[in-house]
């Protein structure tokens, strides 16, 4: 139950100031994270149900602002809270509140793991830009800092220097959880944000400023994005402001106590915590800290409630904080699982992905790349939306160009599509198309690697050599191929192992014998080093071994047969990127794979055998030079929700 005070304490109208309040919705989500008690996050609700109630509502408390309704109550936006209600510092809207206030609901979303809060905040976002968002001939020209109660009247048209900045960055993250909670209901800020993204370019607009209340906010701002180039710019600026701003002979520690604002020092601390500095900015944030815990009884009473909350901030950002949105309920994000070739995985989206997560980026799947096409068509992430018809068949196939971030290089992806029932073009899975470790029939993806070579070395033979000796840590030797095509392999002969009965060996084998494993790790590293790579990363580069012909020629219509491994363990089939590696080193000459195949003259396409059937790849090749790898896959998305962690 909750009853609320008669003295609430936060100063403002009605016992209601916004940024106070805003704040206090951050620190009890702080206080429920650091004690693991949900009481805070009720406290916090219920915190936010009472601004919406005092805040929302004209000063007398009989209506909801003007545009408001009780199925959208912050349609009208939310009053400042100040006790006058008119004159120069008199109640009305602040844009920078506004956005303080759509901030600690997103984060209450994120918390209590409830739409609702995010809903409100989108709600409350759409309704204020255009009354602070200045226009000419539709576009955004230039915001303003203050508006009356009702939001029909510019109280004050100049513009606070970090408005812009503020809202690109609340807005921003608005979007992003309501993509991840709501994300079929078109919960969008798109053109806001353009707005805020246009009007922060304006030459002179962005600056670290010399405030300690604004400096810090700045600071707290672009910690959400660092790794962008306006965040990065500023937060130098500013840290560099910092260290004079808290310089112990000449900063604040140096000015009279009558001269200093608790709560805009605090706004310093909490920033520079955020975004992170230096240990003698550091020091500086400890000395205005403790230098307030000594005499913030003193601070003026009317600012005390929000010297209070921005004191509880300072001293432990964490609500505020983007390291880890705080959450009590199970967190998710929407993805798809499909099958992509003879591969089962997830997709999922970069920007729902938690902030500074450690993912190893440095591999590539080929099967998972058959599903890139066809999720980006049915997401709209492909817009040319060309449909080539095959004037035999009249079957109607699109061509997706997929950037593998992995490896910097290009992959066509051509499949087969149908008009979906709200007319739009979809992926079609069905088809008669037959692959190896699939069952049943689908309809065929087309995947064309374009200048596959080199993609993580530079090179198609890092080494330059078609074979390498390769020095292992009990004093032997082994050759091998060193080969770098859409991923590096290192591929060995089978015979060099000492393995009997090589025309049994098979993974469940390999999986038995541990000495072997860590035989073909040894092999594995001593190429990856040779290679420039790192041989501490798993995933790069693989190592394959290749049969002799003879056993090769025991499965009809195979021009080579391997085994091969990836992260330590024997691949039921062969990992369709390694796949397109052994198909170009058969065809680069004096390779291991090149000695060891069938006669392939001058036909594009080489057959391998593997422990889960045969994989067809085409290789092009123009004077010595790989332009491109070529195969079939198939595809389908088997289930689409929520992902929890």
């Amino acid at each position: 139950t909750w009853s609320p005070l008669t003295t609430p304490g936060a100063g403002g109208h009605r016992g209601r100031y916004l940024w106070t309040d805003a704040f206090g919705v951050i620190n009890l989500l702080t206080l429920a994270h650091e004690t693991s008690s949900p009481a805070y996050l009720t406290l916090a609700e219920r915190l936010a149900e009472t601004v919406h109630s005092v805040l929302g509502r004209t000063r007398d408390g009989r209506a909801l602002l003007p545009g408001a309704t009780e199925g959208e109550p912050l349609n009208g936006g939310l009053r400042i809270g100040k006790v006058d209600e008119s004159g120069s510092d008199g109640d009305g809207q602040y844009h920078h509140y506004l956005t303080l206030w759509m901030f600690a609901l997103e984060r209450l979303a994120v918390a209590t793991g409830e739409g609702k809060y995010v809903r409100l905040g989108v709600q409350l976002a759409r309704a204020v830009h255009p009354r602070f968002v200045v226009r000419q001939n539709g576009a955004a020209v230039r915001m303003v800092w203050k508006v009356s109660m009702d939001g029909q009247e510019v109280l004050v048209p100049s513009e606070g220097h970090l408005d812009a900045a503020t809202g690109f960055v609340v807005y921003r993250l608005l979007q992003r959880t309501a993509e991840r909670m709501c994300p079929s209901e078109g919960l969008g800020l798109e053109r806001e944000i353009e707005d805020y993204r246009t009007l922060m370019g304006r030459a002179g607009r962005m600056h670290a400023s010399r405030d300690a209340l604004d400096l810090g906010m700045g600071l707290w701002m672009c910690h959400f994005f660092r790794e962008e180039e306006w965040a990065a710019r500023l937060g130098r600026e500013s840290l560099a402001v910092a260290r004079t701003v808290l310089d112990p002979g000449t900063g604040l520690m140096a000015r009279s106590a009558s001269r200093r604002l608790a709560f805009r020092e605090f706004g310093t601390c909490l920033g520079v915590q955020c975004y992170g500095a230096d240990e003698e900015i550091n020091e500086g944030v400890e000395e205005v800290v403790e230098f307030w815990h000594r005499y913030l009884d003193s601070t003026e009473e009317d600012l005390r409630p929000i010297s209070m909350v921005m004191y509880a901030a300072a001293l432990i950002p964490g609500g505020d904080n983007n390291d880890d949105p705080i959450s009590y309920l199970p967190r998710s994000l929407p993805a798809l699982f499909c099958r992509g070739g003879t591969s089962n995985g997830l997709v999922i989206w970069k920007h729902h992905l938690p902030p500074d997560g450690c993912l190893d980026m440095a591999g590539n799947c080929g099967n998972m790349l058959s599903v890139v096409g066809p999720v980006a068509l049915t997401r709209d992430l492909y817009w040319r939306r060309h449909v080539d018809v095959d004037p035999a068949t009249g079957l109607r196939t699109v061509l997706v160009r997929i950037l593998n971030t992995n490896t910097s290089k290009v992959v066509h992806a051509r499949f087969r599509v149908e008009d979906g029932s709200n007319g739009a073009l979809e992926f079609s899975p069905k088809g008669s198309y037959v692959l190896d470790g699939v069952s049943g029939t689908a309809s065929r993806v087309d995947l064309s690697f374009i200048s596959p070579g080199g993609a993580k070395t530079g090179r198609t033979l890092p080494t330059g050599n078609p074979i390498d000796t390769l020095a292992l840590p009990d004093g032997t030797t082994i050759e091998a191929s060193l080969v770098d095509v859409s991923n590096p392999g290192v591929f060995v002969r089978v015979s060099d192992l000492g393995i009997p009965n090589l025309e049994t060996l098979d993974p469940p084998t390999v999986e038995a014998d541990g000495p072997l494993k860590a035989r073909l790790e040894q092999i594995r590293q001593s190429g990856a080093s040779r290679m420039g790579l790192d041989p501490k990363t798993q995933s790069v580069p693989k190592i394959v071994l290749i049969f002799p012909p003879d056993i090769a020629q025991r499965s009809p219509g195979v021009d080579i047969k391997c085994l091969a491994l990836s992260m330590g363990q024997a691949h039921k089939a062969v990992p369709l990127t390694l796949g397109l590696c052994l198909g170009a080193a058969v065809r680069l000459p004096g390779t291991i794979p090149n000695q060891l195949a069938a006669a392939i003259g001058t036909r594009e396409t080489v057959i391998i055998g593997h422990p889960g059937g045969k994989l067809e790849v085409g290789t092009k090749m123009e004077n010595g030079q790989i332009i491109s790898a070529d195969l079939y896959r198939t595809a389908r998305v088997l289930m689409k929700g929520e992902v929890f962690y």
